[in-house]
């Protein structure tokens, strides 16, 4: 789904005892290899030859090795150049991505990109795929996790608070303070008496950075320098890589960063968030500017209208839904749903046109029908023209798997160290206050990041704090001027942190990270630095989008909506 030009095309192309480590040592490990074979095993749809699979054991905790052993998926698109370059480890995010998927999806296109220069490597991250210990399951069966995913509280709190937190949304915000810590704690002590309790302090950064070095010195060469692409959540991974083995880091990427201070607390939306109001205004901005020709919300709107109209009439329809559920009514969609569609849109902006058009402006039109029927309304909704016809919202959305992974709460609960003792009550008044201070549009959205804060199991080593010290090469830092979830400030900050040894690329341009929206200027620099280790002159650059044109004309029809990026929606 994503073109081939720009730098899209080169992806394309409780508790125990923590240990802290205070040198970045890495303790030997027996020695281990990998046997490249066939990827069907995976579950790999792929007989691509260039395309290889196999596992690598590393140790269940590297300071102790009577815990025993892990192993690690691993999978590998091979360089088809008579002379390669090296190898790239790359890592998609999460936490939780699958980088056996992302190898076989991308690593055609990855490979004719690059000219075949490169080895793509990635791998399932301890608590994925096909890893061991893989993925974590709560429950041992799927009647327990029903019981769970229906009931719980969080489901509440997204469907019924407006989240404007006036006095009626906060008195029933904190109403269910109670039953929500009760059933958290049900949940947690669940996954820890659960099939993957007994693996979960081992799942974590630090244990996965420490499986960076080892899958380098399997592949590379012991004591070899590490290529490394990290994205949102890789970012983490890759700026500890260099913090804890700065004589292993070759040319290393840090692309739509989450700021290291910030990820081992459940407070970290409170900053992670701060650019999503600037990147829901460029769709709505966006929307307006194409007119009716290029965006439907404009015939409910009226001709003329303004970013800021389109965004009323979205919020308008949000707390209209809110009020037909209140009032006892059904409701024809779930009154959280228009801004759970809104956040995932705001990852891909390339989806806008093709989304709003049908996903937003069938749950806006339904909600409009529905008030009209019931003679029900909000102030500021009278002016809309209402839709007529028979409407449906088609959300791609399915039934909830019988057991549900929590691999990401795991990842995250592991390295959440600064948040002992933290209550839901804590976690609530977070809510409110991101609500009121940062996005009042997506601040009381439930997050994974929040049901860790009470995660019964830390890993066994922390992370480190940041010590600065010179590197080989520059680490080169993106950020886009807006993106909902990493903003550009953690990339300043990081950047800032490096000094002399970082390079940092403002991408100007919406979404997550730079795949984002493709830019010639951002792919050009990432390849010299890839195939020359060269950066531009200078500290930093700005590097425009290749395609600002977000609303293209629907020439009279409804382009049928795109799936967002998997490996970028609702990810951290």
């Amino acid at each position: 789904m994503f073109r081939s030009t720009g730098l899209v095309a080169l992806l394309s192309l409780g508790c125990l005892t923590k240990r802290v480590v205070a040198a970045p040592a890495h303790p030997s490990r027996s020695s281990s290899s990998i046997s490249w074979g066939s990827c069907l095993s995976f579950g790999v749809n792929s007989t691509d030859p260039n395309l290889q699979c196999g596992f690598l054991e590393v140790p269940l905790d590297y300071h102790d090795s009577s815990a025993g052993n892990a192993q690690l998926a691993v999978a590998k698109y091979v360089a088809t150049a008579s002379k390669k370059l090296g190898t790239i480890f790359f890592n998609p995010g999460g936490p939780g991505g699958s980088g056996v998927e992302v190898a076989a999806d991308f690593g055609p296109t990855f490979s004719q990109a690059s000219q075949g220069l490169f080895d793509f490597v990635s791998w399932d991250p301890r608590g994925v795929g096909n890893t061991t210990p893989g993925p974590v399951y709560c429950f041992d069966n799927a009647a327990e996790n029903a019981v769970f995913f229906e009931n719980t509280p969080v489901a509440y709190i997204n469907e019924s608070i407006a989240g404007k937190f006036d006095k009626q949304d906060y008195d029933e915000l904190y109403s269910q303070a109670d039953a929500t810590q009760q059933k958290l704690k049900t949940w947690s002590t669940g996954c820890l008496n659960g099939p993957s309790g007994k693996y979960l302090k081992y799942i974590g950064t630090s244990s996965t950075v420490r499986d960076l070095v080892s899958l380098g010195d399997a592949i590379v060469g012991q004591g070899q320098p590490i290529d490394y692409w990290g994205i949102s959540y890789g970012t983490v991974i890759g700026f500890n890589f260099v913090n804890m083995f700065p004589e292993r880091a070759g040319r290393v990427i840090l692309d739509g960063v989450v700021y290291h201070d910030i990820w081992v607390s459940y407070k970290t939306q409170q900053t992670s968030l701060t650019n999503s109001e600037k990147t829901y205004s460029g769709l709505t901005d966006g929307c307006a500017k194409a007119g009716r020709a290029g965006c439907k919300l404009i015939e409910i709107t009226g001709d003329n209208a303004t970013g800021d109209d389109v965004k009323a009439l979205i919020d308008n329809s949000h707390d209209l839904a809110l009020e037909i559920y209140r009032k006892g009514y059904n409701v024809p969609v779930a009154p959280g749903l228009a801004k759970d569609l809104l956040f995932n849109l705001m990852y891909t902006p390339e989806t806008w046109s093709s989304e709003v058009n049908t996903h937003i402006y069938a749950f806006v039109a339904l909600v409009l029908q529905a008030s009209q029927a019931l003679n029900i309304t909000v102030p500021g909704c009278e002016k809309y023209n209402v839709p007529t016809g028979n409407i449906t919202l088609d959300t791609g959305a399915s039934s909830p798997p019988a057991l549900v992974v929590y691999s990401t709460e795991a990842i995250v609960g592991a390295d959440y160290f600064v948040d002992d003792g933290a209550t839901i009550k804590d976690v609530f008044d977070a809510i409110v206050d991101i609500t009121r201070d940062v996005t009042p549009t997506f601040g009381a959205d439930w997050s994974p990041v929040y049901s860790a804060y009470d995660w019964p199991v830390r890993s066994v080593e922390q992370l480190p704090p940041y010590t600065p010290v010179k590197l080989k090469v520059p680490v080169l830092v993106i950020g886009n001027m807006a993106d909902p979830i990493t903003p550009f400030a953690s990339a300043q900050k990081t950047a800032d942190l490096f000094g002399d040894d970082a390079f940092l690329i403002e991408q100007l341009g919406f979404g997550h990270t730079s795949l984002a929206q493709s830019s010639s200027c951002t792919f050009g620099i990432m390849a010299d630095y890839f195939v020359n280790s060269t950066l531009p002159e200078g500290r930093s650059v700005q590097c425009p989008v290749d395609n600002s044109d977000l609303f293209p004309p629907l020439n009279g029809t409804t382009t049928a909506a795109k799936r967002s990026n998997k490996f970028l929606r609702r990810r951290l």
